[in-house]
């Protein structure tokens, strides 16, 4: 296994150098030099994703990325483009990493840098500050709960940060009760070197909100970095789409852009596999399943599993674990918390939408995270958000109609500008692939959510679904090519 022989060969190295430089002539080394840079705070402010862009010229599973990388300038490019931190290899074997890279990077740039690197020994942390490191990247997986401990207070002793790295539910529970303050949860087995993307969604919810998140592996696409919008992760960690780009600085802003300022898309009553399947081409990142029999979009909790196999939504975890995916929203109206709790369980809903009466402390019930929906009326019911915003995952602002949802009736934008401002929202209520550029230049909405707006005669049209996602996105492209000028986003 790529894990062990890894480590093994670490030991044999650190007994070796071990030999070579004494731990105490090292450690007065460690302390003689200055105080590190805080990559605590290089994560400021926490509502933003920010990118730990690495350098790394080769991997295991994939062996050369970059033959002819150049540490230095590559750090400096990651740097000049909106890095917040800088990651660098020093395992020599498997990843082709220097302590001298380090060294270098670190009197390079004005970031902090992070040692990446199979550390187990106090010897490797003092080893770590020696060489100019303001960080180290503590394993979970390599690390018993004495030594992550231990570990964690040798670094804080030295006033370094750790990120600490995990991998299963078991693994996040251990680095919160260490005391952790930076917990990166990495997509990648390292047993196995599979990915599984959706590992940062399933483990998000167990990780206290004081806590920085930061994504690891598999982040290449504005998709990948809209997904982690969706965690509220405080960071990305990027090697392999970087080093292997022909335009780092492209690629950065496009992960940048797309974490941050790019408009989330919620296709919302999809009863149909064909339906489905379009608003996955087309790029949708929410796809609503309604649970409130009068509306004429309603799915059966028991036909869902089956539309959806019938699909190319990825399910299960032999096809989903090596690609992201959708998240799935179950919407619900007044139903009763033991009954909304059960379906998204049955139907591993990621997230659930309240479109009701529900209470914040009903919200407070629901073991899912919760999209609240509120139908506001004037400028005086935007103290309601403030009633939700704690106890919900989004806001979701429809227009106030007699019936629930999907009426087509469109919503006062104006009031809804106020409220993303207070809020990350989602806007819903009247929008279709010819208003929503409109609706977002005005709003500015974390998100959008659309249903009769791609419907004809009451049922879901291809053509529709496409072109709503295509109008959402058409904006960012715009803007970068400077054919508009819309109000900065929030």
């Amino acid at each position: 296994m790529f894990l062990e022989r890894i480590v093994a060969r670490t030991r044999t190295d650190l007994q070796e150098r071990k030999q070579t430089l004494p731990l105490e002539e090292l450690r007065q080394q460690a302390l003689a030099r200055p105080r590190p840079r805080d990559l605590l705070a290089a994560f400021e402010p926490r509502s933003r994703v920010h990118l730990i862009a690495e350098v790394k010229r080769a991997s295991p599973s994939k062996g050369m990325l970059a033959p002819h990388l150049e540490p230095v300038e590559q750090a400096r490019l990651y740097a000049a483009n909106g890095a917040a931190a800088i990651s660098v290899l020093t395992e020599p074997h498997f990843f082709l990493g220097s302590p001298e890279y380090l060294t270098a990077i670190k009197q390079a740039v004005d970031v902090p840098v992070l040692r990446k690197d199979f550390i187990f020994d106090e010897y490797q942390v003092y080893e770590a500050r020696a060489w100019g490191a303001d960080a180290i990247l503590l394993i979970c997986a390599i690390l018993d709960d004495a030594q992550l401990r231990q570990l964690l207070q040798v670094a804080h002793s030295l006033q370094m940060r750790c990120l600490v790295e995990v991998h299963s539910i078991e693994e996040a529970q251990r680095a919160v009760e260490a005391g952790a303050r930076i917990i990166g949860v990495n997509s990648r087995d390292l047993v196995t070197f599979q990915m599984n993307p959706n590992l940062v969604r399933d483990l998000r919810h167990i990780l206290p909100p004081d806590r920085v998140i930061i994504a690891e592996s598999g982040i290449h696409t504005d998709a990948d970095a809209r997904r982690l919008a969706r965690y509220d992760v405080q960071g990305m960690l990027v090697g392999e789409s970087l080093v292997v780009s022909d335009d780092v600085a492209g690629q950065m802003h496009m992960l940048l852009r797309g974490a941050n300022e790019s408009t989330q898309v919620k296709i919302c009553g999809l009863r149909a596999p064909e339906h489905i399947d379009v608003a996955l081409e087309a790029g949708a990142d929410l796809l609503g399943l309604i649970f409130y029999p009068p509306s004429h979009r309603y799915i059966e909790p028991g036909q869902v599993r089956a539309v959806l196999d019938a699909s190319s939504y990825p399910g299960g975890k032999a096809d989903g674990a090596s690609r992201s995916r959708p998240d799935l929203v179950g919407v619900f109206v007044n139903e009763e918390a033991d009954f909304i709790n059960d379906v998204a369980e049955q139907l591993d809903l990621h997230f659930v939408q309240l479109h009701g009466h529900e209470s914040s402390e009903f919200c407070q019930r629901i073991r899912r995270p919760v999209i609240k929906a509120l139908h506001l009326e004037g400028p005086a019911d935007l103290e309601r958000l403030r009633d939700y915003q704690h106890v919900a995952w989004r806001l979701l602002l429809d227009t106030p109609t007699p019936s629930w949802g999907g009426t087509g009736a469109s919503h006062d934008w104006q009031l809804a500008g106020q409220a993303a401002r207070q809020a990350r929202i989602l806007l819903a209520g009247g929008l279709d692939p010819a208003n929503v550029g409109e609706a977002l230049r005005q709003v500015q909405p974390w998100g959008v959510d659309v249903s009769s707006g791609v419907e004809t005669d009451r049922q879901k049209d291809s053509a529709k679904i496409r072109a709503f996602v295509q109008a959402v996105r058409e904006p960012a492209t715009m803007m970068r090519h400077g054919l508009t000028q819309p109000d900065k986003v929030q």
